[in-house]
């Protein structure tokens, strides 16, 4: 089994999903699921791995990253803050004051003020 095949099983385990309620899900037949968790579609269509990621709520940055169509390289910081679809509209509004008064809190020169 692949690193791919093995987050997808597991995530798919997790959210109480079988091959067949993953595949109905994605619009995909569960043969299809079978051979991505089992390693035998060998790069499956990034297409198929963001509906995957989706409905398994994974970020499909992290999908694609396990399936090689990404590196680590290719992903800015500022999407790597997890749980951020998590939050309702208030909180994003609360978060979004936050980085508002963090970049009012730069020099001109660029730096920030006092040491976090």
């Amino acid at each position: 089994m692949t690193a791919l095949g093995q987050m997808i099983k597991e995530r798919r385990e997790v959210a109480g999903l079988s091959q067949k309620r993953l595949g109905v899900a994605c619009g995909l037949s569960d043969s299809e699921i079978m051979k991505i968790e089992n390693g035998v579609r060998k790069k499956p269509g990034w297409e198929n791995l963001c509906k995957i990621a989706q409905v398994l709520k994974i970020h499909p940055f992290e999908i694609l990253l396990v399936a090689g169509y990404i590196s680590e390289s290719d992903i800015h910081p500022c999407m790597r803050i997890e749980g951020l679809d998590m939050l309702n509209e208030y909180e994003l509004e609360v978060v979004q004051l936050f980085v508002d008064f963090m970049i009012s809190r730069r020099n001109v020169d660029g730096t920030s003020k006092g040491g976090l």
